[in-house]
């Protein structure tokens, strides 16, 4: 284990909490990209999937689905939708595949009715619509909603979706925009899907590039992680009139790093009173004071226990419990670093 892998080690045991059984993503291009249990130390991979980006799973079916960055279409240049299900041994196997004509989704959601999906697909920057019958399964074809614009940085000459969120009341969905720095909100029936164009558009000073977002358990305030900038940021919701606002920028480091820093996730303790930024390139795990009325202050940072940390699980009261780290191919745990290639993203 690296000597940062010591030093996660010993931080996260030393909450006292027991890493949970979750699951981890590989996004290799080869048979070892896909899903993995993580479990007593271990990791058991329950199903082979190259290029697995993002995984959402739901409760009530079993199902889970998962955002597939490439393969299909011309060129292969597309990406695509599966539906993963329990096997009789156990594991996962794969019961559908939807490609989507969208390029790069990089994350997926599922609607609060289980009615749609969702993925946000970085490269053709649009965002993609997929109907689910009652089982649960896909029901129909994907329908793309496009965005437009660009931002003021070398990497936003167009849009770049990087994330889909539903407010805590499950009635909009938010949808981080990198190349545009702009957060679009918009509102959503049962029976139709989104509606467009998107109801409100959120603004982020000029080269902030939000990545992932993340609500304050009353859906009043809303977090992103900015990947371009290197800072958290915060909106907050006027109740009477429903508008949100700007609030403030905070670095996600309290000193100048020896590389670029781009931060990844973002996550929030159950008490809306502690936010966790993932540091891909300082290789840290910010910790911020959250605000009642959206202010953040920086605590300070922990290292992540590898290289490039795109992930984090934490629980209820906001101790980590697994960090997954990109670069150097291990998701760090309580019981130690766990070796997976790739991994990109964690789901409890």
């Amino acid at each position: 284990m690296t000597r940062h892998g010591i030093i996660i080690s010993a931080i996260l045991a030393a909450t006292a909490v027991s890493a949970a059984e979750f699951l981890a993503v590989s996004a290799a291009s080869d048979p070892t990209g896909g899903v993995y249990r993580i479990a007593d130390g271990k990791a058991h991979q329950l199903v082979s999937v190259p290029d697995l980006f993002h995984l959402v799973r739901d409760r009530e079916s079993g199902l889970l689905y998962g955002a597939v960055r490439k393969g299909f279409g011309a060129k292969k240049r597309f990406g695509a939708v599966v539906v993963l299900a329990p096997s009789a041994d156990g594991k996962l196997q794969v019961a559908q595949t939807l490609p989507i004509q969208g390029r790069t989704p990089c994350f997926i959601t599922l609607a609060p009715d289980r009615k749609h999906l969702y993925t946000a697909n970085y490269s053709s920057g649009d965002i993609s619509e997929i109907p689910l019958g009652g089982d649960g399964r896909i029901s129909g074809k994907a329908r793309l909603i496009r965005h437009t614009g660009h931002g003021a940085t070398p990497r936003q000459k167009s849009p770049h979706p990087h994330c889909a969120l539903f407010d805590p009341a499950g009635k909009r969905l938010f949808v981080s925009d990198l190349g545009t720095d702009r957060i679009c909100v918009y509102d959503r029936t049962p029976e139709n899907g989104l509606e467009t164009p998107a109801a409100a558009e959120l603004e982020l000073p000029p080269g902030s590039g939000p990545r992932h977002l993340v609500f304050a358990p009353d859906g009043n305030i809303l977090y992103a992680a900015n990947e371009l900038n290197s800072t958290a940021a915060s909106f907050v919701r006027d109740i009477k009139t429903g508008e949100w606002h700007f609030k403030t920028a905070v670095p996600t480091l309290d000193r100048p790093g020896d590389m670029p820093n781009y931060p990844g996730a973002i996550k929030l303790s159950a008490d809306g009173r502690t936010l966790f930024v993932t540091n891909r390139g300082d290789n840290s795990i910010a910790r911020f004071d959250a605000a009642p009325g959206g202010g953040l202050k920086l605590r300070g940072t922990i290292p992540a226990g590898g290289d490039f940390p795109s992930d984090l699980i934490i629980a209820a009261e906001g101790k980590i419990l697994a960090v997954a780290n990109f670069k150097s191919g291990n998701v760090t745990t309580p019981e130690g670093a766990i070796e997976i290639k790739q991994p990109i993203a964690l789901c409890p």
